[in-house]
């Protein structure tokens, strides 16, 4: 953090996570579920956005940006979501979509009216587990303590008690042991299990019903031109490095070993822990607006990919939220057809769906393609990146078709979609690269350097820029505009290294500290010069809120 703090401004994050915001409106964290445990990732998330080319762009901003600041500790970063111990992380996306509207909106409503006195049951079962714990450090630290007074130090009490030296775990930020921590997770799950499955019955039932139900079949054949590519522990390539892990719909992400297309995390967090600080985020629930997750999407090196995977999801939300797809194509085990898809990387595999129809994931793309096409035909003010994005699309589906029906890789593919790519580089070191060679090359494609194999072909021109040098730059000292990130990266630029300490979150800027801390919300930015924008270009511009973490 010190090393990204010397190339922008940045300020502590108030959040759960150790990490900090930078001047764009961004954030960067250490992501750890068991810190005393040992291990974790860097996590990075974009700040919000208007457009997919400026998602794009702050996404290019903050990989130089990690990039740069590791080099400084003689490490490098990589940027996927699998590593060679087959652990899965990696991309979420987030869309502000319509979470539910008529009678589905007033049963979610009733629904968090309803689960409230739980909520409260289980902010009062967490806060006494919080007292206990306290009470726990404060008896373990009087007895602890004399006797390192008396003998200089005993090593196994200490080891017992705290997990390390109580000096040594403050500098580390590790401040409990492994069983306390083990048994403060298991504590917490009981405590919170009533409202997680409550909280888990209304959301499957009411919300963001509409998009779920027609995205899916998009989502699942979207690996075709967005996923990053995989070898997988028996030596298959998989044209996806995190779907062959997703095995439900929708869930809270990884709580019961569930890896959701559809992730409802924040949902249950803001419940059970953010309201828990701020019963204010509780009734922020109630907004017609919510975020939408996905969890079903890689990390991206190419910029054409990335670009594709975000553009065309906010096409296709945006043609739903219109109307357009009234009988989406409805797709028989859709998770096993995901895993299907993204093992076969001739593109020729063919699933069934409901009515019996046998189709590729080509033809569901080629599906959405004309539903998007018929939704802008329907507009009276289009955007001129919307067609662009239309453009692009159908040339990359033409080339996979061409990829499906030949045999061979057309060339525009190569530096443009990242399984693509990461297959010319294992096909280049033959049929004798054993095992181990050829997840090298899988890994290093991800680098976060030049000496990555993806930052070399870039280097050598071979793998095209959407994006100006200019607009990355940019990207990576300011915050784009009309967005909360705008007001947020102000105040950092602002304060970040003046007297007052300033801190921030994505609802927030906090300047002061304790009792004379000033809030400033960032919720309502720009309402006003929004009310006043009604064309129906300002309207999508307004739904095509983004921000993506890798």
């Amino acid at each position: 953090m010190s090393a990204l703090h010397r190339r922008v401004p940045t300020v502590p994050a108030k959040h759960f996570k150790e990490g900090v915001f930078t001047a764009n409106g961004g954030a960067v964290w250490f992501e750890a579920e068991r810190p005393a445990a040992g291990g974790g990732l860097i996590e990075g998330a974009t700040p919000e956005c208007r457009s997919p080319r400026e998602a794009v762009a702050y996404q290019r901003a903050q990989d130089r940006l990690l990039s740069e600041s590791a080099s400084d500790r003689d490490f490098q970063l990589i940027k996927n979501d699998r590593d060679a111990c087959d652990n899965v992380y990696g991309a979420q996306e987030n869309y502000e979509a319509t979470i539910a509207a008529g009678g589905w909106l007033f049963l979610w409503r009733a629904g968090l009216v309803g689960l409230f006195p739980l909520a409260l049951v289980t902010w009062l079962g967490i806060g006494i587990c919080v007292l206990v714990t306290l009470s726990y450090f404060l008896i373990a630290a009087l007895v602890y303590l004399p006797l390192k007074l008396a003998t200089g130090g005993v090593e196994s009490v200490a080891l017992l008690l705290f997990g390390r030296d109580l000096v040594d775990g403050r500098e580390t930020c590790i401040h409990v042991p492994v069983w306390l921590e083990t048994s403060l997770q298991l504590a917490t799950r009981i405590l919170t299990a009533p409202l997680a499955l409550g909280l888990y019955a209304l959301l499957r039932l009411t919300t963001f019903r509409n998009a779920r139900k027609r995205l899916v079949p998009f989502l699942i054949s979207r690996p075709i031109f967005a996923g990053a590519g995989m070898i997988d522990a028996d030596g298959k390539f998989h044209i996806s490095d995190k779907a062959p892990a997703i095995n439900c719909i929708v869930g809270y992400g990884g709580m019961v070993g569930d890896r959701p297309i559809f992730s409802m995390g924040h949902f249950f967090k803001a419940v059970y822990a953010d309201s828990w600080f701020a019963p204010r985020e509780y009734f922020e629930l109630f907004a017609e607006r919510q975020r939408l997750q996905i969890g079903l999407g890689d990390s991206n090196m190419c910029e054409t990919a990335e670009y594709l995977r975000v553009s065309t999801t906010l096409l296709v939300i945006d043609a739903i939220e219109a109307g357009t797809f009234q009988v989406p194509p409805s797709v028989r085990r859709p998770i096993r057809a995901l895993h299907e898809i993204c093992g076969d990387d001739s593109l020729t595999r063919e699933f069934t769906l409901r009515d019996g129809q046998a189709v590729s994931a080509l033809q569901l793309q080629r599906y959405y393609l004309a539903g998007c096409r018929a939704f802008l035909n329907q507009q009276s003010d289009v955007p001129a990146e919307a067609w662009e994005v239309m453009q692009l699309w159908k040339q990359t589906l033409d080339h996979l078709e061409h990829l499906a029906t030949i045999g061979e890789t057309p060339d525009a593919l190569v530096g443009s979609i990242d399984w693509v790519t990461k297959k010319y580089l294992l096909d280049k070191a033959g049929a004798d690269a054993n095992w181990a060679e050829r997840k090298k090359i899988d890994l290093r494609y991800h680098e976060l350097s030049e000496d990555g194999y993806f930052g070399m072909l870039q280097s050598a021109g071979l793998a095209p820029q959407l994006i100006e040098e200019e607009a990355i730059e940019r990207a990576t000292r300011l915050a784009p505009p009309n967005s909360p990130a705008t007001t947020r990266g102000h105040y950092i630029r602002e304060f970040a290294h003046g007297e007052e300490p300033v801190a921030a979150n994505w609802k927030s800027v906090i300047i002061g500290q304790r009792w004379g801390a000033k809030k400033i919300r960032l919720a309502n930015y720009g309402q006003s010069r929004r009310r006043s924008r009604s064309s129906a270009a300002a309207r999508r511009a307004r739904r095509a809120t983004y921000r993506d973490r890798n």
